[in-house]
């Protein structure tokens, strides 16, 4: 009768939000690679002046985006 409920479950395997913590981890790190000012253009895509205003919602997003930033080597 109930065997069908933890099939459904299991099916979606559930992604882990991301923090705000490794959303700045990475966005650190291409502002060391010299994107400092493209980072600060994203954050104003996602209408905020630093990070700490943008919402968890768009990090997934906002981390996309900055993963196409390279060193230019």
């Amino acid at each position: 009768m109930f065997s069908g409920v933890g099939d459904v479950e299991a099916a979606a395997p559930v992604e882990p939000a991301l923090t705000l913590e490794q959303v700045r981890a990475v966005l650190a790190d291409k502002s060391r690679q010299g994107h400092t000012a493209e980072i600060r253009s994203l954050l104003q895509k996602y209408g905020a002046a630093k990070l700490s205003q943008i919402n968890p919602a768009h990090y997934k997003a906002l981390l996309a985006d900055a993963e196409v930033l390279t060193d230019g080597k």
